[in-house]
């Protein structure tokens, strides 16, 4: 990516919007470039290349005690198309009105770096290598077979600008594989998908994850519906509790839950047991969501949201910072429309102080789930219910036999407090770094 191009085509939009003498604005410009192969079994069947940009524009009227916030997306610089957008986005600013709103000003904001230097220089040779590794891997397995992959690099370059002299830019890396692993025994047939994105090389993991993949379309092969119990104890894998405790969690936290009088959480409050303690951190190194500086610019920092099992702060994008009269924690978050919205960067769980092996063997009775077919809680009630996809049943302290279809089911806010064990073992998910966590009270049916 060329960055004076990109700058180039900044000063383009901002030019326009001076002209128009609009008084309060904001550009957000991304570039990406992404490298992609796809395998059909284990061919190469495709390889592409795309390099776009967009841009969001925002625009702001204020009123007497309201502000009215105009939001566009663009993909052309044509200059009447760009006239065009602003004109929409000064229309919509005109018709909209929320709570008293102001764009962040320049403030100093520590840089760090969350882009992979080869990438930037070579992508294409980083994409064929890793590749590579992954077809080798995944053919060096017994008993199973390939029917599609997909592996991409990622490359974005990110500029933000506002009215008030705000001036940033950031790049990030990072993968994304899709994957199936095929396999079949005495005319019984399994197949594991999943797919997922991934900031660093390191959690690639390729050998290990690999092998991972095949034991669990293995085992799904004899996996039998789990022993029901209304009283379980389970065990849940760290992508498990990031589709749990993120949207829950991470919902009660926002000051726009707060804002809205729905959040579950006053500080102060014992809200999850007590070896509990949960982070959001906008500058976790190796954390997907991580950069120096939110959608909106302002910084992003640490914040303790949960400590020992007590709340402690909330999590505030800019609106819902002046709304309730404090200063924003960086959780802003750009939306695919352009908007922008209160939302956690990366949450961390603190780890715990025993291994994963010695959790298994603790457990006299109790089920370890490795992924559900889905689970979308319930953000404000905590509510779920899902299928299990890979799961084992544990006995005297260990896995026995592969169990799937059952369902789990229970309320994220009561099963924080109900924690029985946190490993040390953690692993990043995407925009988590999490541990394996048991908790009691849970209900598993056939």
């Amino acid at each position: 990516m060329n960055e004076e191009v990109s700058i180039e085509k900044l000063d383009r939009i901002e030019a326009v919007l001076k002209s128009k003498k609009i008084q309060e604005f904001e550009i957000f410009f991304i570039e990406k470039r992404i490298f992609e192969t796809i395998f059909l079994k284990d061919k190469t069947e495709n390889e592409r290349e795309i390099s776009d940009f967009e841009y969001f524009i925002r625009i702001l009227t204020q009123k007497e005690n309201k502000t009215g916030i105009g939001v566009v997306k663009g993909n052309s610089l044509e200059p009447s198309q760009i006239e065009k957008n602003i004109d929409t986005c000064v229309l919509l600013s005109k018709i909209n009105s929320s709570s008293k709103y102001d764009f962040p000003s320049e403030v100093n904001i520590s840089p760090i770096n969350t882009s992979d230097k080869s990438i930037l220089s070579d992508p294409l040779t980083v994409k064929k290598d890793l590749a590579e590794v992954l077809i080798s891997e995944v053919n060096q397995q017994k008993d199973v077979l390939p029917t599609f992959l997909r592996f991409r690099t990622h490359s974005n370059h990110s500029f933000l600008r506002n009215s008030n002299d705000l001036k940033l830019d950031a790049r990030k890396t990072y993968f994304f594989m899709e994957f199936s692993l095929k396999a079949q025994e005495n005319g019984k047939l399994s197949e594991f998908w999943d797919s997922g994105y991934y900031k660093e090389k390191e959690h690639l993991n390729l050998n290990e994850r690999v092998s991972s993949w095949a034991k669990s379309a293995k085992d799904t092969l004899r996996a039998i519906e789990p022993k029901p119990s209304e009283n379980a104890l389970v065990i849940f894998s760290p992508s498990v509790l990031k589709e749990a405790i993120n949207p829950v969690i991470g919902f009660h936290a926002l000051g726009q839950a707060h804002a809205e009088k729905i959040s579950r959480f006053n500080v102060g409050d014992e809200v999850a047991s007590e070896n509990i303690t949960i982070i959001d951190d906008g500058l976790l190194e190796g954390g997907l969501s991580s950069n120096s500086w939110d959608s909106e610019g302002n910084p992003h920092q640490l914040t303790e949201v949960i400590k020992s099992g007590v709340f402690q702060n909330r999590l505030y994008d800019q609106i819902y910072a002046i709304l309730d009269k404090k200063q924003s924690t960086g959780n802003a978050k750009r939306a695919e429309s352009g908007t922008v919205i209160n939302w956690i960067s990366n949450f961390k769980i603190l780890p715990g102080d025993i291994s994963f092996n010695d959790m298994v063997a603790d457990i006299k009775e109790g089920y370890y789930i490795d992924k559900f077919s889905w689970l979308n809680p319930d953000e404000v009630s905590g509510n779920f219910g899902a299928e299990i996809r890979n799961g084992y049943y544990i006995r005297n302290g260990e896995l026995k036999n592969p169990i799937k279809l059952g369902n789990v089911s229970g309320n994220v806010l009561e099963m924080m407090k109900n924690c029985v064990y946190i490993s040390k073992e953690r692993e990043f998910i995407e925009n988590t770094l999490y541990p394996y966590m048991a908790f009691n009270n849970l209900n598993v049916s056939s």
